[in-house]
């Protein structure tokens, strides 16, 4: 099993009480397509980059879980056709990649770009000798 993200954007507009309501359905869909859920950050109410089906305002949920991609595609469709989800993503979390490895890795390249530039320099001026 693969571990998981699922960032959702509720409708402002749907009480509390709901949206609470509507994550124990999709807590129910991973345990019911064998995954497992692990845990979730409800986010606060903020405002969109752009409105979303006629939308301003949204209400971000993130959930983290692991499972195969049956699942995915359960909360894919479930989500899908809920009216109450302006959008979703889910996106698979690879063990030990995120911002810092990213980071890293541009810092590798940087080394390597420098290391061409002085071999470059040390060719130049063995060629005006």
């Amino acid at each position: 099993m693969r571990d998981y993200e699922t960032v959702i954007i509720w409708s402002a507009s749907i009480p509390e009480n709901e949206i609470d309501r509507e994550h124990d359905k999709i807590v129910d869909i991973i345990k019911g397509e064998g995954g497992a859920y692990s845990s979730s950050d409800k986010w606060s109410r903020r405002i969109l980059a752009y409105p979303i089906k006629k939308q301003t305002e949204g209400i971000y949920h993130f959930l983290k879980w692991n499972g195969e991609s049956g699942v995915i595609e359960a909360i894919d469709k479930y989500l899908r056709i809920n009216d109450s989800c302006l959008r979703f993503l889910t996106l698979q979390d690879e063990e030990g990649e995120g911002m810092a490895s990213a980071d890293s890795d541009f810092e590798d390249e940087e080394e390597e770009y420098g290391e061409e530039e002085d071999d470059d320099e040390d060719e130049m001026e063995s060629e005006d000798q």
